[in-house]
């Protein structure tokens, strides 16, 4: 035994004298110990080792931006008398923002995407690589925006940071695409995991968000990243499942018209819920580059709203345990609404609206320079309504009415709809809540939600655009390969350029010593002018016209298509489609040719990714 301890540790020390000359950066002693281990070990069991690795990093980032926030919050809000507590609502909702704004402007140079679309962006044009200043900067922002009374989640910032930290680990250590794209996915779901206690709902989606499109045999690595974010936080925070709500109704198959109609109400507040988050994105795309006057806006906004609307002020989740306990009368008590005389009507008046308004503080939060997710939005927003029409049933004299249940299930019906993850949401809430017992009904509102808001638009609203643009991986598979295919890699190499005051001899001559059926032509400017083909030059090469009848200027025709440097492969590939041709011309800004894009190299490439996806 001592024998092979020595032999090792010589192997290693070997190791260590050779990677000491690696010529691009240096490492620490943990890396190098790594880097041995990952020549020691098979690829399966080093991304097994990596999920651990990555699982526990994407958890401590949770359990630090949940503790981040909780201290601020108390520092905002602890012990604080009611008129002191609006004055709390009419100043640190705009505080936050601001400070999001300056931090995003001043601290990282950059306006950084919202929520998820640049993790799926990256994972489909940038081979799944995050900067690595995404594992700290979605902390603050987050930290910064929710802790002061932003009407966002942490959750997706959490998610960004696992997959930032996945990412550059697999970079770091020199893995390829699919290994990166794991591990990416890994660390989203350890923060997920992290932030419910919820492992299962993490692995759910990595799967249907982030891993929209691909195929991976090998998802060990996933599960047991998920684990073990999802044991770091229990372990440090020494939190339970979030929403464990007691006197909870077991369930019941006679109210099941209830989740039915409650199915159908979340589905179509969903569908609310995006189109006011587009509608409120586009207003403040007027101010894009107004940086600290779009906050301003956005954060007074926000503000009245929290000020009318206690339960709009940051997360929320508090606000589904106080309804729980039937203190509806607290939240009423703590708004403007305790001016009125309570009543059934009151009530529903002022949880309708809460309802309502909950879409637009939330758009505000991520549109006006805030940081956060639609995770907690959805969710807290599906919790009150849930409550609400368990409310109104009760209040129309129906006995027996499961209002806990529909709480629970309306949380996941809205996010179903709003984040088109129905298994996501039916595995969050039966975890966060343990409640195992509702996935009969739990499955019954999330799926209806789910297909209404499938009805309006097969693809999330928010990702849309990005999906047509051939941007991101959808389910798709031939529109996923052709995405990950780079404009540069489909250029013909023998491409020939003629210019507008050659001969025709000189360009009949090109022709001759070519196998190229078309060519471009330039002017004296090097821009581009047209294209030339061989049939229309066929009557001067066969000598049935004379070359002196014409020019090249006059015999030069525009192409079907011109394909810019900012086009996908995807919208390239249906010009070829629409034009019946073989090559397109592809030009810079300025006009310049830089090419011939070939539709056999397309198909070449495309090929050699359906091998590689295959295997």
């Amino acid at each position: 035994m001592n024998l092979r301890i020595k032999k090792l540790y010589i192997s290693f020390l070997r190791f260590k004298k050779a990677f000491s000359d690696y010529p691009f950066r240096k490492f620490n002693i943990v890396e190098i110990l790594l880097f041995w281990i990952k020549n020691k070990l098979t690829r399966s069991q080093f991304l097994v080792l990596s999920g651990v690795l990555v699982g526990l990093s994407a958890g401590l980032a949770g359990v630090l931006l949940k503790t981040l926030v909780h201290h601020i919050q108390s520092f905002v809000t602890k012990d604080v008398a009611f008129e002191e507590r609006l004055l709390v609502y009419a100043i640190f909702p705009l505080l936050g923002i601001v400070l999001t704004a300056i931090i995003v402007k001043y601290l990282f140079n950059s306006e950084e995407d919202k929520e998820l679309s640049f993790v799926l962006k990256d994972i489909a044009q940038n081979e799944s690589r995050i900067k690595s200043n995404k594992m700290y900067s979605q902390i603050i922002q987050s930290a910064v925006t929710v802790g002061f009374g932003g009407s966002a989640g942490l959750e997706t910032p959490i998610a960004v940071t696992g997959s930032a930290f996945g990412s550059n680990y697999a970079q770091r250590y020199r893995l390829g695409f699919k290994e990166r794209t794991l591990l990416l996915a890994s660390g989203a779901a350890a923060g997920i995991a992290a932030a419910f206690n919820a492992p299962i709902a993490g692995v759910m989606f990595a799967f249907e968000i982030l891993l929209t499109g691909l195929v991976f045999t090998d998802f060990i690595p996933l599960v047991i990243a998920a684990i073990c974010g999802s044991l770091l936080s229990r372990v440090i925070l020494n939190e339970d499942a979030i929403f464990i709500l007691h006197e909870r109704d077991a369930f019941n198959y006679i109210n099941i018209i209830y989740f039915i109609g409650l199915g159908v109400i979340t589905g179509l507040y969903a569908r609310y819920f995006l189109v006011v988050g587009q509608r409120v994105h586009r207003f403040f795309g007027r101010f894009k580059k107004q940086v600290l006057l779009r906050a301003l806006v956005g954060g007074i906004l926000l503000s009245l709203l929290c000020v009318a609307f206690p339960p709009l002020f940051g997360e929320g989740y508090s606000n589904i345990r106080i309804l729980h306990q039937g203190n509806i009368d607290h939240l009423i008590h703590e708004s403007l609404f305790r001016y009125f005389e309570p009543s059934h009507l009151v009530i529903i008046f002022f949880l309708a609206l809460a309802v309502m308004f909950k879409a637009f503080a939330t758009s505000i939060t991520l549109s006006s320079g805030g940081n956060g997710g639609n995770f907690a939005p959805s969710l807290i927003a599906g919790g009150l309504l849930g409550y609400l029409f368990g409310y109104v049933l009760t209040a129309m004299g129906m006995e027996n009415v499961p209002v806990t249940n529909l709480m629970l299930v309306g949380m996941a019906g809205v996010m179903s709809g709003a984040l088109y993850a129905p298994l996501t949401a039916i595995f969050l809430i039966a975890e966060s809540s343990t409640g195992y017992d509702l996935f009969i009904p739990l499955m019954i509102v999330s799926v209806i939600a789910y297909t209404i808001n499938r009805f309006f638009s097969p693809i999330n609203p928010v990702y849309r655009k990005l999906a047509d643009d051939g941007e991101i991986f959808t389910t798709r598979q031939d529109q996923n390969i052709l995405s990950h295919i780079p404009l540069k890699d489909c250029i013909n190499p023998s491409s020939v350029v003629i210019g507008t005051i050659e001969s025709m001899e000189e360009v009949m001559y090109k022709f001759r010593n070519s196998d190229q059926n078309s060519m471009a032509v330039v002017d004296s400017n090097k821009q581009f002018w047209g294209i030339l083909t061989r049939e229309q030059l066929r009557p001067f090469l066969m000598g049935r016209r004379h070359p002196d009848e014409t020019s090249v200027s006059e015999l030069t025709i525009n192409p079907a298509f011109e394909i810019s440097t900012h086009d996908s492969v995807m919208k390239v590939t249906k010009m070829f489609d629409e034009a019946d041709v073989w090559q397109l011309p592809l030009l810079d800004e300025n006009r310049a040719f830089l090419g011939f894009v070939s539709r056999s190299k397309i198909l070449a490439n495309y090929r050699a990714l359906l091998k590689d996806y295959s295997e």
